[in-house]
């Protein structure tokens, strides 16, 4: 005999749909369990507040606990909590506080959880004053808050740049019984970072490993950037040095911080020493890595360096597009023609062809500089290549053309380029309608 489905079978599929954005065809399915006579339970109902909240709104989700009570389905706290998340997310903040302080006359007993929520909500809308208010109401009603209560408000604290209050907050968390946690602590020494105090920061570092915490790689990572923005290198790598003996590993955001700031700073030597040193900790340079240390290298004028990584950045498997985006971006000044010829001929002699990006700069650049009869020759030379223009190199070479006076000259490539369908149409109006200013402005 067929077993009858009931609300547990059915409620997967309702989760699985909701978390795809099917809303509709999970409220679909409830339609069908009620045609069914499959009565839906309680976990039903949250799962599509939960979407309906996230998708039409907290309103449109209210409908549906009316229909959850005519079923016979008692809403529960998970239930409020979601609408008053919804009604939080939306900016009824007061509205979610009546709603908080009604649950025992629907049957519910505030908990720690639904108090967090209006936390949060108050928190978002920085009434700080209210938020402090509540947390007494919590210790009132015998509802301890918890980490997760002290978090909230930290975090949002540390969001505003309000460090001070987080800081008294935090020494209060021992007082109702509640251990600051590494979510607390990196929230803390982030927020200090960013108002660059790294010294109140690594103050917190200590201090927390005297409470038991132990820093992560997030709190390490946190304290480098820090230090790197202060370019304080020496204090830098001996917290690095600090991360391998409490046995925190450096990984790639560790690297590539420290990369990336020794790159803004032009100290290439030390960035290249840094980067050579990543196998031996245990990690792998990754796209990020080769990008910011090849981007710098260009920057720098260090051409053949850069175009040694280049190419053993294609060697591992890595998608150079990028690569030739950051390579034209750095070769695009009206000084760097030159190396960007250079930079074309040294990767055809590696067996690398050149992208059309990096042809597009070096035209570009030819073009500012009133030499529109060298791009074309260096456009010839790209064809040739077997590297193919796109609807950015034509716009640049007509542009060029009209800028430096050759008017007649732009307006026929437009037309060739017109009758061969190259280029698209919103382009070709555009182009069209630059040149007619320019013969009139003539």
């Amino acid at each position: 005999m067929p077993v009858q489905p009931n609300a547990y079978t059915y409620n997967p599929l309702i989760h699985t749909l909701c978390e795809r954005g099917h809303v509709r065809d999970a409220l679909s399915v409830l339609d069908d369990m009620l045609c069914r006579g499959c009565a839906p339970d309680v976990v039903t109902y949250n799962i599509l507040l939960e979407a309906t909240c996230k998708g039409r709104g907290y309103r449109q989700a209210m409908e549906l606990i009316d229909l959850m009570r005519a079923e016979g389905c008692t809403p529960n706290n998970v239930t409020y909590n979601v609408i008053m998340d919804g009604m939080c997310t939306e900016g009824d903040v007061d509205d979610a506080l009546q709603l908080l302080r009604n649950l025992p006359s629907h049957g519910c007993n505030p908990s720690t959880v639904n108090y967090n929520t209006i936390l949060k909500g108050l928190c978002s809308a920085e009434r700080w004053e209210d938020a402090d208010e509540l947390v007494t109401e919590m210790l009132q009603e015998n509802c301890p808050p918890n980490e997760a209560t002290f978090n909230v408000v930290i975090y949002s604290l540390c969001r505003k740049g309000l460090l001070h209050q987080a800081i008294q907050l935090l020494e209060k968390m021992s007082k109702h019984g509640c251990t600051a946690n590494i979510v607390t602590y990196n929230a803390i020494i982030n927020g200090l970072c960013e108002q660059r105090n790294v010294d109140g920061a690594l103050g917190l570092l200590s201090k927390m490993k005297s409470y038991g915490c132990k820093p992560d790689i997030v709190t390490y990572n946190t304290l480098l950037k820090g230090l790197c923005s202060a370019a304080r290198w020496v204090d830098a790598e001996e917290l690095m040095d600090n991360m391998a003996q409490n046995g925190c590993l450096p990984d790639n955001v560790t690297f590539n911080t420290l990369i990336g700031f020794l790159c803004q700073k032009g100290l290439m030597v030390d960035a290249i020493e840094v980067f050579k040193q990543m196998p031996d900790k245990g990690c792998t340079p990754n796209s990020i890595t080769y990008s910011t240390i090849i981007s710098g290298l260009a920057k720098a004028s260090k051409l053949d360096q850069a175009l040694e990584l280049f190419n053993e950045m294609g060697q591992k498997g890595f998608n150079p597009d990028k690569i030739y985006q950051l390579l034209a971006e750095c070769l695009n000044d009206d000084d760097k023609i030159e190396e960007a010829i250079q930079t074309v001929r040294k990767l055809q002699d590696t067996g690398i062809s050149p992208h059309t990006v990096l042809y597009n700069a070096i035209l570009l650049g030819l073009c500012k500089n009133g030499k529109t009869e060298f791009a074309i020759d260096i456009m010839a030379y790209m064809v040739s290549s077997g590297c193919m223009p796109d609807d950015l190199t034509y716009v640049i070479l007509i542009e060029g053309l009209a800028h430096e006076g050759y008017l007649n000259e732009a307006r026929e490539l437009l037309i060739k380029l017109c009758s061969r369908d190259v280029l698209v149409n919103s382009l070709i109006k555009r182009e069209a309608l630059l040149l007619d200013q320019n013969i009139h402005a003539s």
